[in-house]
């Protein structure tokens, strides 16, 4: 835990978990840390693959174009009258 919030001490965390409340703090700070690591995977993916690289990068693309662009969403925006 302490790699993933750099510059945090292990007499931190017993500071910090050892009080009132400290286990909400624990089960909190664990969850968060599951995330980033389940981020962290999907993101990488295989990595020994350039083929599944190269398509997950074209599909994070493909998503980008999907979006509205500043320019677009202006535009919306003034249609629908709110702006």
């Amino acid at each position: 835990m302490c790699s993933s919030f750099k510059g945090v001490l292990p007499s931190d965390l017993l500071e910090k978990y050892t009080v009132e409340g400290g286990m909400n703090r624990l089960e909190y700070d664990l969850s968060v840390l599951n995330t980033i690591q389940d981020q962290i995977v999907e993101a990488k993916g295989d990595g020994k693959d350039g083929a599944a690289m190269m398509a997950r990068n074209k599909q994070r693309r493909s998503a980008q174009k999907q979006e509205l662009n500043d320019s677009e969403a202006v535009e919306l925006l003034k249609s629908g009258g709110f702006i």
